[in-house]
């Protein structure tokens, strides 16, 4: 996130006790760690949210497709259902009795 290295952190130092001063530099490092402390938890609590979003979005695309299958496949079955039973209907149409109506 901070890619500093220790020439740029040394600068910095040097210009924190030039502008300062000796007494307030704790201080203003504890309140300076204080702050990147609070962005770091920020940034991951952001990336975080993020990540979830993105795995929401991909499981709910894998729930359409298997959704979409299921359809498919009761479709397939009510097909096959529907054949049987014309088919009995035609096996128990002695007397107008349709199978249908023998199961209701």
């Amino acid at each position: 996130m901070l890619d500093i290295g220790s020439t740029e952190f040394l600068f910095i130092v040097i210009i924190a006790i030039i502008v300062l001063g000796p007494e307030k530099l704790p201080e203003a490092l504890k309140t300076t760690g204080k702050f990147i402390g609070k962005i770091k938890r920020i940034w991951k609590d952001a990336t975080a949210d993020i990540r979830r979003e993105i795995e929401l979005e991909e499981m709910k695309e894998e729930m359409k497709k298997y959704k979409e299958e299921l359809e498919k496949l009761q479709r397939q079955v009510n097909d096959d259902v529907n054949k049987g039973l014309t088919s009995l209907d035609d096996l128990t149409a002695i007397g107008n009795r349709n199978f249908k109506d023998m199961i209701k």
